[in-house]
């Protein structure tokens, strides 16, 4: 698997799930952990158009992938309500409320930045030697990389995003 940065803005639409999922999965179509990035992101992507005002606005999606770890991101519009992840035992037969939890399973850290103004809602996952115990942990700071605003611009797929490498080198987004 090769080392890549991407990111591509979408409406925030329901509808638009099933495209996360296409790109997402064309993009990663050699990645051995193909299928728990893909049902973290869309998770995080129907927790944006679900739970944010990015609802009939635009949500961002980003991949950072270095070796063996992979950073999946999303960028709301914000609201009113902080992402939490509810413990398993709470209100067993609701049908939603369990997204998070799946997401802190499947990685080895998650965490969110910003406020009801807009948040990133990230997650770290790791595949082969040395993986991180799991499950992931909620987390206010990344283990090695942070995003910034200027990198999260709404619209296309975008290459402003640095490189994997660039990222771990600086530990900032944009160096």
């Amino acid at each position: 698997m090769n080392d890549m940065a991407w990111c591509c803005g979408f409406p925030g639409e329901p509808s638009q799930l099933r495209e996360v999922r296409r790109r997402v999965g064309t993009l990663l179509e050699n990645c051995p952990i193909r299928d728990d990035v893909i049902s973290c992101m869309v998770e995080l992507a129907a927790n944006a158009i679900t739970h944010t005002k990015s609802f009939g606005g635009v949500f961002t999606v980003g991949i950072w992938l270095l070796r063996a770890r992979a950073r999946i991101a999303v960028k709301d519009a914000g609201g009113p309500g902080e992402p939490v992840v509810r413990p398993s035992c709470q209100e067993e037969m609701a049908e939603g409320g369990r997204g998070l939890a799946i997401v802190a399973a499947l990685s080895a850290r998650l965490g969110v930045a910003g406020d009801e103004r807009g948040r990133v809602v990230w997650a770290d996952l790791t595949w082969g030697v040395g993986d991180p115990a799991r499950p992931g942990q909620p987390s206010s700071a990344p283990s090695w990389m942070s995003v910034c605003g200027e990198c999260w611009g709404f619209g296309t797929e975008t290459a402003h995003a640095p490189s994997s490498a660039a990222i771990l080198a600086s530990g900032v987004c944009c160096g």
